[in-house]
């Protein structure tokens, strides 16, 4: 992103990395809207796929904001060693998540050409991703989001 000029996200850029998020072994896109990693605020618009997913992770030294543009997904709330404490839709009717420092955390899909914009501050730190949970594009990941879409609120995922 460079200064000066006024950056608009609209739907054709949307649509532009959906095609990419489709064609990505990740199932997910995404595009930058801030100069690089030691901006005081980092900005991100994401777009994925259903079969995407997002490893459960915290962040020691930042909050973060999600604000849901389109589509749907589940926000997941874990405790350190993967105990599932809530699921939360986000959706049209509940589109912004404020996420405190710390909080162990996850995303499932749930529909197609779902846009989230993410919003940390900076300057980036990579995630801390949880050693329980299978990594995006392990064979083991579709069966972790089928259980973190089914499975009772206290009940803890177990690495198969």
């Amino acid at each position: 992103m460079t200064g000066g000029q006024i950056h608009l996200v609209d739907a054709s850029e949307i649509a532009r990395l959906a095609c990419e998020a489709t064609s990505s072994p990740r199932k997910r896109a995404h595009l930058l809207l801030h100069a690089g990693p030691q901006d005081q605020v980092q900005r991100l618009m994401i777009v994925l796929q259903r079969g995407s997913y997002v490893r459960p992770h915290h962040h020691s030294e930042q909050w973060e904001m999600l604000l849901l543009q389109q589509g749907r997904g589940m926000l997941l709330h874990f405790s350190a060693d993967g105990h599932l404490i809530a699921r939360n839709e986000m959706s049209p009717a509940s589109a912004v998540a404020q996420i405190p420092i710390g909080l162990w955390h996850g995303f499932i899909v749930l529909e197609d050409v779902t846009a989230v914009m993410e919003i940390k501050p900076g300057p980036y730190r990579a995630n801390e991703f949880a050693d329980w949970a299978p990594p995006e594009g392990d064979a083991r990941a579709p069966a972790f989001i089928d259980w973190a879409t089914n499975a009772g609120i206290g009940r803890q995922w177990k690495n198969l």
